[in-house]
């Protein structure tokens, strides 16, 4: 789950990949560190976000025009400086940053330790860089040697004393970019600049030397067209993205229509009975939105955990898998897409990034307009995800279906800006605990509110069927206990039953449905979700917190 990046050229280097850094701080932020090189690379480090590496980088007057990086969300070893990357090798020879993780790493270290390599830190990438140096013959010949010798998943830039740079990668996503400006190396596409691009496929090794690219060991490369969309970082009037993302939902979903107007989005589903609906985290939640929608049209319908889900063998043609993936590089999502890909299961994408890892093994795509999310936690790109789920519904329900998409963004611009959650926030900002209880469609909706309060407000969250309260988790609530319901339903009498066996145990229930002056059929989950995710982002501040950073999280999920 963490960012690499690199850049070779004529610019300083380190501009080039700090700023890099900061289109990938959202897929960790523990620590971070640069390699630059002067004659040898030479490595800078700093635990916490990248403000804490500048006091380092000021203090190198020449500037540098090779380097590459690490943001890290920590998986191997706590967070701390000896853990952050980049790793050297005992001889100095090498240095390297790693996304990914090594399963085989504990036998190759003991291996080291034994021909003598000491280690100083906790991480697999500290085995890597002593195995790369542990091997013989040249350096594209040790890292072919690598790939036989490493279990796991890693994506690597690695520099040599020379100033050579190389590349390599298995299963984590690595791509390059040839430039008027340089070469530049990411993990993530849309963070590089405009030029030819490539991604690399798994074994591909690749030489950088004297701003030249050589390929290596069979590996061939083929370029394509890229154009950057994210040139600068802008928060512009707001305060942090998670607010700015919010507020762009409504452009987010208008520009999704108008682009879901262009493709056939019921060809997927021509021949088909069965679908199953897979994802992870606030994805999986619009595929349970999806999977109720779909099953009212007499589809048989279901929805599982990608981390949970195990491929059926014998996958029949009317049998139509879905994979919800806001950055398309979710590595459960991907084992399971090449899953059903090797059992020639019928694929259906649904992504946020056109030109993602998972795309390659989509037999039919769909890319939600929701424009770049930097933020950590999810919002316009779930309304996305959700609005996209019910215009396929009402699409296939009605082939010459169409909507006012005007008036529906014009809707729900409105209705944002109506919404004023300040004081709720300050009632709930010190609770350690927090019951949500909603039926039906609404129950789904809760299930994301819970998840978006955990992850920015790190409150223990419990979403609940209303009806489910009394058979167990009653005995949670007293005196001052405070519940949220949702109820959109026309019938208000739906969960009364709910609602007065708490009150009658001392508890309080604030109706978030108070705060929901629009729905729209299908699409009501959308207005019924707005309110939660501004509430967590008004508590996050009361309590002084980063709503875009939440601790021990990253956006993009590229470790199982």
């Amino acid at each position: 789950m963490c960012g690499i990046y690199g850049y070779i050229g004529n610019k300083n280097a380190l501009d080039e990949v700090f700023l890099g850094l900061k289109l990938l701080q959202y897929r960790g932020y523990d620590s971070c560190g640069i390699a630059y090189y002067t004659n040898k690379f030479n490595i800078i480090k700093a635990v916490g976000t990248l403000e804490n590496l500048l006091p380092n980088i000021e203090k190198i007057k020449k500037a540098p025009h090779i380097a590459f990086a690490h943001t890290r969300w920590a998986t191997n070893g706590e967070v701390n400086l000896s853990n952050t990357h980049p790793h050297v090798s005992n001889n100095k020879q090498f240095s390297l940053v790693h996304n990914g993780i090594i399963t085989n790493s504990d036998k190759i270290k003991k291996d080291l330790i034994e021909q003598g390599f000491k280690f100083y830190s906790e991480t697999d990438s500290e085995v890597i860089v002593n195995l790369l140096e542990s091997l013989s013959g040249e350096i594209e010949e040790r890292i072919s040697k690598m790939h036989d010798i490493l279990e796991g998943s890693f994506a690597l830039i690695i520099g040599c004393n020379n100033g050579d740079i190389y590349l390599t990668k298995r299963f984590n996503p690595l791509n390059i970019v040839v430039s008027d400006e340089g070469i530049y190396i990411s993990s993530d596409l849309s963070s590089l600049n405009t030029g030819d691009y490539y991604t690399l496929k798994d074994g591909d090794i690749i030489k950088i030397t004297e701003n030249k690219i050589i390929p290596c060991c069979n590996t061939v490369i083929e370029y394509k067209e890229h154009v950057n969309c994210i040139k600068t970082l802008n928060l512009g009037e707001y305060n942090h993205y998670m607010q700015k993302e919010i507020l762009e939902t409504p452009t987010a979903i208008y520009n999704t229509y108008k682009y879901l107007k262009t493709i056939n989005v019921t060809k997927p589903f021509k021949h088909i009975k069965k679908i199953t609906f897979l994802g992870c985290g606030t994805a999986y939640h619009s595929c349970l939105i999806g999977e109720n929608l779909l099953n009212l049209l007499g589809y048989e319908t279901s929805s599982m955990l990608a981390s949970n889900f195990k491929v059926n063998k014998k996958i029949k043609n009317n049998h139509l898998h879905i994979i919800v993936s806001q950055s398309g590089e979710t590595a459960d999502c991907i084992k399971v897409a090449e899953d059903i890909k090797k059992h020639n299961g019928k694929l259906l994408i649904i992504t946020n990034e056109e030109k993602s890892s998972i795309t390659r093994f989509a037999d039919f795509l769909i890319v939600t307009q929701a424009g770049k999310e930097l933020a950590v936690a999810s919002t316009k790109t779930y309304c996305t995800q959700v609005f996209t789920f019910a215009y396929i519904y009402n699409i296939l329900k009605n082939k010459n279906y169409s909507i006012d998409i005007d008036e529906f963004s014009s809707s729900i611009k409105k209705f944002i800006s109506g919404l004023s959650m300040g004081k709720l926030a300050t009632k709930l900002k010190d609770l350690d605990k927090l019951i949500i209880i909603a039926k039906d469609v609404d129950y789904l909706t809760v299930l994301e509110a819970s998840l978006k309060i955990r992850e920015i407000d790190y409150v223990y969250t419990i979403p609940m069927y209303s009806g489910e309260l009394k058979h167990g988790t009653l005995s949670l609530i007293d005196k001052g206990t405070i519940v949220l319901s949702l109820n959109t339903s026309e019938d208000k009498d739906k969960i009364k039953n709910a609602i007065n066996e708490i009150s009658s145990r001392g508890g309080e229930v604030i109706q978030m449905e108070t705060y929901i002056t629009r729905k729209f059929d299908c699409y009501t989950p959308i207005f019924s979700i707005i309110p939660f995710q501004l509430l967590c982002y008004d508590i996050a501040l009361l309590n002084d917190r980063n709503p875009d950073m939440p601790r021990n999280l990253a956006k993009s999920v590229t470790v199982e």
